[in-house]
């Protein structure tokens, strides 16, 4: 293993987070048949949402319980999948409004190669195959070397490009603004590159001056009003695109309950309040969308805060809670625990498998007891055990090596 990528893994821990490379991320794990990510992919990704049905999850558990651990594999599977697939942090976006969702889900994609797929569609319906076009040719001129007519062959790109803004599952505007790209990215109608950029920023929720819209014939904005119709519409176009669709994962949602370095809550009561509004309409909607996994992931305080935590907007609590409960984690549940899952595969003889991955994977020299990993094990904490685990094994090489302050 490249030393930095073994430094950086320590690093992150030393600090409680999982390694940044999934191949040490996958090297490490323990538990994979018992973990949430397996379940979802089996019984979702690769079943329910591929065949266009939507969910969201609330997965939630003490720091260290492998939360992000868990969703980042999960991304990786669905990725594998052919699921576009994104990974946002309750601390860098604002989650009261849907439009800010949307934003954030847009800003990971990438416009220009959704076009390109779309459009790849559009000349095999037309009984050419893209791949036929040489690197940086247009089709249009392409097709025209090989004897087409300019204008009847204008008129058959559009024609196909029409079935897209006919399409009652798209928003008018956003299929507007999508077609008008394609037709550039085919070289059927030409867009000056300012007008490409407006486009596609308009597309991921920006606000632009009306005049600069006007050429494009685009007369209205992507707002908290009608941002649930453009991710249907989003949504619906990945899987035209050949996409299976759509996996989004919002880490640290106990942000919401938080403070900043000066002490003052990052979100106020009437903030935290509209992004629980947020979520409850996401939840009530989502039977309008296709192709959607959603998972929002934070630890326990969103439970047992009665002030502030998901109990203290009862409209939302109604929807996740789980009404039945038994002795053994229930991984169907919208509102899953990764505590209760621990405390049933987590145990001392895991921790020696844990402490053998280390050790073989990041040069490690840990040896402890399996009498000291059944005492981490059966400690109650604030922290989840398997952080505490994780820290004894690396901090008993940082002391071997010298490097514990």
């Amino acid at each position: 293993m490249e030393p930095a990528v073994r430094e950086a893994a320590l690093e992150s821990l030393r600090r409680g987070e999982p390694p940044p490379d999934l191949r040490v991320l996958d090297a490490i794990t323990v538990g994979e048949r018992e973990g949430i990510w397996n379940f979802w992919r089996d019984h979702y990704l690769d079943d329910y949402i591929a065949c266009g049905g939507s969910k969201v999850k609330f997965l939630i558990g003490k720091p260290g319980s492998g939360k992000t651990h868990a969703l980042r594999l999960m991304l990786e599977e669905a990725w594998r999948l052919g699921y576009v697939t994104i990974f946002s942090d309750a601390r860098r976006i604002r989650l009261n409004k849907f439009d800010s969702i949307y934003q954030a889900v847009l800003d990971a994609v990438d416009v220009a190669a959704l076009v390109a797929a779309y459009c790849a569609t559009v000349v095999e319906s037309l009984g050419y195959q893209a791949g036929q076009l040489a690197p940086g040719q247009d089709f249009f001129s392409w097709a025209q070397a090989q004897g087409r007519a300019a204008d009847s062959l204008r008129r058959e790109i559009q024609e196909k490009l029409d079935t897209l803004y006919q399409d009652r599952k798209i928003n008018r505007s956003f299929a507007l603004a999508f077609t008008q790209l394609c037709a550039h990215h085919l070289g059927s109608r030409r867009l000056a590159e300012e007008q490409k950029e407006i486009l596609q920023e308009w597309l991921k929720g920006r606000t632009l001056p009306a005049r600069s819209l006007k050429p494009l014939k685009i007369f209205t904005r992507i707002d908290k009003y009608n941002a649930r119709h453009m991710m249907a519409s989003f949504l619906h176009l990945l899987r035209l695109c050949g996409r299976r669709g759509l996996c989004v994962v919002v880490d640290n949602l106990s942000a919401l309950l938080e403070r900043g370095p000066e002490g003052r809550a990052l979100y106020g009561r009437s903030a935290r309040n509209e992004v629980y509004e947020s979520l409850r309409q996401l939840l009530d909607d989502f039977a309008g969308f296709e192709g959607a996994f959603f998972v929002f992931a934070g630890r326990t305080e969103l439970l047992h805060d009665e002030k502030g935590g998901f109990k203290s907007y009862e409209a939302l609590w109604m929807r996740v809670q789980n009404e039945v409960t038994g002795s053994r984690p229930n991984k169907f549940a919208d509102l899953f625990n990764q505590d209760h899952l621990v405390k049933e595969f987590f145990t001392a003889g895991t921790c020696q498998e844990l402490q053998q991955k280390l050790n073989e994977v990041l040069g490690l020299n840990s040896g402890i007891a399996q009498e000291d990993f059944r005492c981490l094990v059966e400690n109650v904490s604030m922290l989840s055990p398997v952080r505490r685990v994780v820290e004894a094994i690396v901090n008993q090489y940082d002391e071997g090596s010298g490097l514990s302050g």
